[in-house]
């Protein structure tokens, strides 16, 4: 028997005791919700137990646990959920959940000539690992800049820290990262930002593997509304701002900057044209396994649950 069916049965088994959930996410601002929720007891209430793993590599790697069973759900990159699913994941997206862009910023090590984007042609990118944000999204910009980039000039580093590493050694390369989780890192003058990049589409979606969904859909429901409420709440606090600097180590201007810019997800639903966006623009940076059309996106990629 599989890891995660086992996990999932014998969860069923325990008669009345709160139904244990593994989620996982990277350590970044954008999570805040969900540690406020368990904080709060909110998923306990819920009839849920949120067992959280941080998971500071990102999205590939969470793609990899979710594939193995090590995870029941997590916090994903959406063009990574998308590009993952379609390849044989047997998971789902069952909710957006952060519906604003995702702003990257473009990095050089700060010992690098590089002191503009048009520095940059030619150059490799650090990505955390392949499928990752920062995989999907180097290959992205290059192409919109008209850059020749392949698989050749990908350099792994695992990680925000093994980057920063990477950076500091001889060799110029090029890393793209959310940008308010590099900025104490280019205030400091480790790194240097040559140029940000924005997709069109959410930035992160959740994700449950299709054995959790099955067996659980009713908690994965209430498990949905609690964050859904714990992100509306958050968004309607006028000192939120200040609650992010003071936990996320950010300056109070950038916590504000960055506030008034971001949207949790609180019901809307997930657009097939949407999925299709993210389906041509992986698409046109030379992602050959993705479908040559958007048509039967959301039978392939979502899941739809019944929130109360």
């Amino acid at each position: 028997m599989k890891a995660p069916d086992r996990h999932i049965r014998e969860a069923a088994e325990q008669a009345g005791a709160l139904v244990p959930l593994r989620v996982a996410g990277v350590p970044e601002h954008f999570n805040l919700p969900w540690l406020l929720g368990l904080e709060r007891r909110a998923f306990v209430r819920a009839g849920v137990e949120v067992k959280w793993h941080t998971v500071p590599e990102g999205t590939g790697a969470m793609c990899k646990l979710l594939r193995e069973g090590e995870v029941d759900i997590a916090m994903l990159v959406t063009e990574g959920a998308v590009r993952d699913i379609l390849n044989g994941n047997p998971s789902r997206i069952i909710a957006s959940y952060v519906d604003s862009p995702l702003t990257w910023g473009v990095h050089v090590g700060a010992g690098s000539g590089i002191a503009s984007a048009d520095g940059l042609k030619g150059v490799p990118y650090a990505i955390s690992r392949p499928n990752s944000g920062s995989h999907l999204v180097a290959l992205s910009y290059a192409h919109d800049k008209g850059w020749p980039v392949g698989e050749r000039d990908l350099e792994v580093v695992n990680d925000l820290e093994g980057a920063l590493e990477r950076m500091a050694k001889p060799g110029p390369i090029a890393f793209l990262w959310e940008k308010f989780t590099t900025k104490p890192y280019v205030d400091s003058g480790a790194l240097r930002r040559v140029d940000e990049y924005r997709a069109s589409w959410p930035s992160f979606v959740i994700v449950a593997t299709e054995a959790v969904l099955q067996a659980h859909p009713k908690e994965i429901g209430r498990l949905l509304k609690v964050i859904r409420d714990q992100a509306a709440g958050l968004m309607a606090k006028k000192t939120a701002p200040e609650i992010f600097a003071q936990r996320y180590d950010m300056k109070l201007e950038d916590a504000q900057e960055w506030f008034a810019g971001v949207r949790w997800n609180t019901g809307a639903p997930l657009e097939e044209a949407t999925l299709a966006k993210v389906v041509s623009a992986l698409t046109s940076a030379g992602f050959s396994d993705m479908p040559a059309s958007g048509e039967g996106l959301v039978e392939r990629l979502l899941w739809q649950v019944a929130v109360r």
